[in-house]
């Protein structure tokens, strides 16, 4: 009786992750400072089981997301032009994503996103 408790204990643990990481799935927008000013970005998600992918659309163009990693609530992914990549730390936290990219000097940026309502 408790390998069976153990196991369903489990297993609502491993669905209530990936309907987290579900929640992930679609299109959010943040503002990012940059030296003329806040530049909006748009960022598509798209989760397969532990696998991110989507794009990057900036004023500059849309980017491809690589390396796209979800474990939970947590993810992580990079994003790469000009012969250099970031690499981007994030978390759902309810309705927002916290997002931890490096910022110029080498100190960390925290850019907040929020789910778009344009589909």
């Amino acid at each position: 009786m408790v390998r069976k408790i153990y196991i369903c204990m489990i297993l609502t643990i491993s669905i209530a992750s990936l309907c987290l990481a579900q929640d992930i799935n679609g299109k959010w927008k943040g503002k990012m400072q940059g030296p003329n000013g806040d530049m909006e970005m748009v960022f598509n998600f798209k989760v397969n089981a532990d696998t991110l992918t989507g794009t990057v659309e900036n004023p500059m163009g849309e980017l491809p997301i690589s390396n796209g990693k979800v474990k939970g609530q947590e993810f992580a992914f990079d994003i790469s032009f000009n012969e250099m990549t970031i690499h981007h730390d994030c978390k759902l936290i309810a309705d927002s994503i916290v997002m931890k990219v490096p910022g110029m000097g080498g100190e960390a940026m925290e850019i907040i996103l929020k789910r778009s309502a344009d589909k």
